[in-house]
Order: C-alpha cells, then sequence, then structure tokens
C-alpha cells in the first residue's frame, strides 16, 4: 500500500473541505458569518498563510451552494492569475475568491461590480473591502485538527515544536507531521524540515 493512501496527514485529510474551521472565539459560528456575508456585496477573509481562509471560503461556499444561490468559486495562486476560458459572468452570481491579491486591481474591482456579491481571501487587508473575519493560527487549534485525524497523536510537546517550526502554518505543520509519520522509527531528536509558505 502507498504510504499516502494510509498516512492520516496526505494532504486529502486536511485540504480545504476535508476538516471544519475552528472558530477561535465562542460564540462565533458558520451562520454568523453566512448572515454578515449576505448583507454586504463584498468581504474579505484575511489570514497569514496556513491559517484557515481557504478552509473557511470553502464551508462559506457550500453554505450558499445549499440555500440554491448562484456561485461561481475562482481560485489564484502565483502560478496562475487568469481568468478560466470557459468562465462566464452573470448579473445574480456569488464569487468566492481564493487568493483575491493575486489578481490586478483593475481585475478585483471588475469582479466586484459584475457580479451579485463576492467573498475573497487575503494575506493582507484590502482597505475597500469590509472584513467578514480574521483567521489566526493557535496552537490549541492546532491540536485539535490533529486529533480529529489521528485516534492516538504525537505527544503535546511534539506538536508544540512542530508548530513552532512551522511558524504557525497549519499546512506547513501538516507537511511535517507527514513526513514524521512515513518515517518508522523517527531519530530521538525531531529534526524538522518546514517548506518554505507559498
Amino acid at each position: 500500500m502507498e504510504p499516502e493512501t494510509i498516512n492520516p496527514f496526505s494532504t486529502k485529510f486536511w485540504a480545504a473541505g476535508a476538516l471544519p474551521f475552528q472558530f477561535s472565539q465562542p460564540g462565533e459560528s458558520i451562520d454568523g458569518l453566512v448572515d454578515q456575508a449576505r448583507r454586504q456585496p463584498v468581504c474579505q477573509i484575511v489570514g497569514p498563510h496556513g491559517s484557515g481562509k481557504s478552509t473557511l471560503l470553502w464551508e462559506l461556499r457550500k453554505c450558499f451552494e445549499a440555500s440554491s444561490e448562484n456561485v461561481r468559486y475562482l481560485l489564484f495562486n502565483d502560478q496562475h492569475r487568469c481568468f478560466p476560458r470557459e468562465i462566464t459572468f452573470q448579473e445574480d452570481q456569488t464569487f468566492f475568491v481564493d487568493g483575491f491579491e493575486q489578481l490586478s486591481l483593475f481585475r478585483q474591482r471588475w469582479l466586484r461590480f459584475y457580479g451579485k456579491r463576492l467573498i475573497v481571501t487575503v494575506h493582507r487587508p484590502l482597505w475597500w473591502v469590509p472584513i467578514l473575519y480574521r483567521t489566526k493560527p493557535r496552537f490549541d487549534i492546532f491540536v485539535q485538527m490533529v486529533r480529529q485525524m489521528v485516534p492516538n497523536p504525537p505527544e503535546e510537546s511534539v506538536l508544540r515544536t512542530v508548530f513552532d517550526r512551522s511558524g504557525g502554518n497549519f499546512r506547513n505543520a501538516f507537511f511535517v507531521l507527514y513526513d514524521l509519520f512515513t518515517v518508522a522509527t523517527p531519530p530521538p531528536e525531531v529534526s524538522l524540515h518546514v517548506p518554505p509558505s507559498v
């Protein structure tokens, strides 16, 4: 059996939509954010790399789709900054855009005024867009996520080392845990290789 089919830290187990978004404060909920988003034509989810922005955007998108809204999801990164060729724009569409800051200001404004609603993720807040939510990487949330993925997670001291050396980036921390889980007998002193943020 290939390692990626059994390793609980494979990307298919933690990529956007695989795990529920973990809110950082009591009383926060996906339903509350949906209500806020419906009351404004444009809003942004702001946070550092690997802090859960894509997961939260994914959950919001699913809620809008469940109410039969006309939804379009777009993903941009530093390798892909163009609109899909097959894209069609309709006035009643709600655009969910992951990696909004990869677009030029012209394309950002164009999307803003073309659709019915625009919900985006960015690393730094855009001055002209109201903030819907700020994602914050926290160690206790990281531990909760790991416990959802494995019945017997690594000791908390190991998780703390992984989290700290990953700079609080959940994505990078899971890459490290994938490597640690793959190694049959890890060395006494855990050696961590943290991939660069994307």
